[in-house]
């Protein structure tokens, strides 16, 4: 199990889809696809993907890895995806693109860094409590 001490500030980059349940967008389901730093935590940014694509654009992805760049002005040393999806494949080729090696690492691994997230999306977006 991965804690967020484990890692330094922009070390880590971690994608996680962080709904349980497809949000629901004009009747259409959605999924959300969030980047964050291993280390603090901190959202980067994120990305929606119509469920019946299955992954979010090209461009979303490349949009949402140049913002991560833009507000760390570095790019992180390593990507952990939690899965080998059609979705995670997609952020894959963009960290490849940008020189970043990337892991397949168990969510069940991460709860540590992305539980809190999870609960607060949950609660705060999604009005669920838990």
């Amino acid at each position: 199990m991965f804690t967020p001490d484990q890692f330094e500030v922009n070390e880590v980059w971690i994608v996680i889809r962080i709904n349980e349940d497809f949000l629901f967008v004009k009747e259409d389901p959605y999924d959300m696809f969030v980047l964050m730093d291993a280390a603090s935590a901190y959202v980067l940014g994120f990305v929606f993907s119509k469920v019946v694509a299955e992954a979010p654009t090209v461009k979303d992805v490349e949009e949402l890895f140049n913002k991560a760049w833009g507000a760390k002005r570095q790019w992180a040393k390593k990507l952990i995806v939690t899965d080998e999806s059609v979705a995670s494949n997609v952020f894959i080729q963009e960290a490849e693109k940008n020189g970043i090696p990337f892991v397949i690492v168990p969510i069940s691994d991460l709860s540590s860094i992305v539980e809190p997230l999870k609960e607060s999306f949950e609660k705060d977006f999604i009005g669920k409590r838990t």
